[in-house]
């Protein structure tokens, strides 16, 4: 009996997350890759979609989007706005996502805990929710409000207890968590990276090998590297082992330090994010207000009354175009910062970020500009 849910995705130039692949058809079923099989060896009973003139890449994976679609997670910590949020991205081809809540109260980060818990139900691609602080240093805060940073209260420790198939990510700096909170909360699930910091390459190290994995973008908000004291980007240069967030959209990390990252770092640790705020995947962006403050867009910059970035307006796709026409990263690379390595830092690579049989059927149809098409989430084409 022919089976409804078999779809070949035909015609298309492959990314398999390894290789691109010519003349050959992507087959889906049951919302996972099935195989990949010649053009002209397409299974007669399969539904065929003829992607000419596009490259079939793995969906984007983004873990750092504060907000999209001109709705901002902090500012409106409802199950709407992650919606509004995860939809403005989805559309430039990123497939999974965790909103964020940058530093706030404690009562405005439950409400977006409980925003994203339920926006969960019925959207597939929000992963969880990314807490950028409020433990960071303050001479590190970047556009963070002062007003709410703070150590780790008992309350504050209770909130990062993730669910089922819920990813929590922590940004934190290691003035402000001790090893033992840093072992308790990797032990519980948390994924943990350093940002917004100035801390002592001693107290860098500790923090990593207490289980923080990774470095929140990477050169931004954190103390610079010299040549006697390396300072926490140095440092997370230097390390063989964790993951380096970068956003890469020309204003916040130059061409040159994106080439230098992918030179310092082994092969697969330096992912792409966005740091997005609600402008970004809007066709008609609007100011906003970040912790209180106005937030105007001005030469594809979110910039406050200083003119001091503010996040970005950029999607992954952004990214990906940046690192491939601007600052000469090849095409493969590119696309596997978007989803292969974020995928291998949030421990999700046995599903997301490749085109291989047995991964989840997450899929964006870019020209050969590299600008989003179509895309797939689960295997279902998505209407926006």
């Amino acid at each position: 009996m022919a089976s409804e849910s078999l779809t070949a995705l035909s015609d298309g130039l492959i990314f398999t997350g390894d290789a691109f692949v010519e003349g050959h058809a992507l087959l889906i079923q049951d919302g996972n890759v099935k195989d990949i099989v010649a053009n002209n060896s397409v299974p007669g009973e399969a539904k065929v979609i003829s992607c000419v003139d596009s490259i079939l890449a793995p969906g984007f994976i983004d873990c750092q989007v504060n907000g999209g679609g001109n709705a901002q997670l902090n500012a409106t910590p409802t199950p709407e706005a992650v919606i509004t949020i995860a939809r403005a991205h989805q559309k430039h081809g990123t497939t999974r996502l965790l909103p964020t809540c940058i530093s706030d109260t404690f009562a405005v980060m439950q409400q977006a805990q409980n925003a994203v818990r339920k926006a969960r139900q019925q959207h597939a691609g929000i992963l969880g929710i990314h807490f950028e602080g409020p433990h960071l240093n303050p001479d590190r805060r970047g556009a963070h409000s002062p007003t709410p940073l703070r150590d780790p209260t008992p309350e504050d420790l209770s909130l990062y207890q993730p669910e089922t198939d819920e990813i929590i990510l922590l940004t934190f700096a290691p003035e402000r968590i001790n090893t033992d909170q840093i072992r308790k909360l990797r032990s519980q699930g948390v994924v943990l990276s350093l940002g917004h910091t100035e801390a002592d390459p001693d107290a860098i190290h500790a923090a990593l090998d207490a289980g923080a994995t990774g470095f929140t973008h990477l050169f931004n908000a954190m103390g610079p590297l010299s040549a006697r004291e390396p300072g926490p980007a140095g440092i997370a240069l230097e390390d063989r082992n964790s993951w380096c967030g970068l956003i890469a959209d020309g204003h916040h990390v130059s061409k040159e330090m994106v080439r230098l990252s992918l030179l310092a770092k082994p092969h697969g640790k330096v992912f792409l994010v966005t740091d997005a705020m609600a402008p970004a995947g809007s066709d008609q962006p609007k100011p906003f207000k970040l912790c209180g403050e106005s937030i105007h867009v001005e030469g594809g910059r979110c910039l406050n009354s200083q003119e001091r970035l503010a996040g970005s307006m950029i999607t992954l796709s952004d990214a990906v175009r940046y690192c491939i026409k601007q600052a000469s990263v090849e095409p493969e690379e590119a696309l596997r910062m978007a989803s292969a390595y974020p995928a291998a830092f949030l421990g999700l690579d046995d599903k997301f970020g490749k085109l291989l049989p047995g991964y989840t059927a997450d899929i964006v149809a870019l020209s050969h500009d590299f600008v989003p098409k179509a895309v797939w989430v689960d295997g279902f084409l998505q209407r926006n």
